[in-house]
């Protein structure tokens, strides 16, 4: 019994929507963008960061359930204005809390990088975690 304890302690401090703290980047009336500070990684002039979303009312996931919320695992190309959208895990709460209703996951050799376009959260994200030194 003491070992499940040990594992689900270690899952938990694992897990990024546990004891994260997730910072706002933008927001409008149906959706919130949030940043965790905490898990951003420098690798060259790229950065790997999760990026949070809610919304204001429930949405259908890719395989038909309802969610309220979605984290998202990008790496951030800091020279060329472009990210990648690496992992998304969709949940039937806000704050990635609840259920994890679906996941997505793409190898990253596979994905193609893509603009981030100006004015948008993906922009501020660009922002905070490149312009800063580390």
């Amino acid at each position: 019994m003491r070992a499940c304890g040990v594992v689900a302690a270690l899952l938990c401090a694992l897990s990024p929507s546990v004891h994260a703290e997730w910072a706002e980047l933008d927001k409008d009336e149906e959706t919130s963008y949030f940043w965790n500070k905490d898990s951003v990684k420098a690798v060259h002039v790229s950065r790997y960061a999760w990026t949070l979303m809610d919304l204001s009312k429930a949405t259908k996931a890719p395989n038909g359930e309802n969610y309220q919320s979605a984290m998202v695992r990008w790496r951030v190309y800091c020279k060329t204005d472009m990210a990648v959208k690496l992992s998304v895990s969709y949940f039937n709460k806000p704050q990635g809390k609840g259920r994890e209703v679906a996941t997505q996951d793409d190898q990253e050799w596979r994905t193609k990088e893509a603009p981030i376009r100006p004015g948008t959260y993906l922009a501020v994200l660009k922002k905070e975690i490149c312009d800063s030194a580390g």
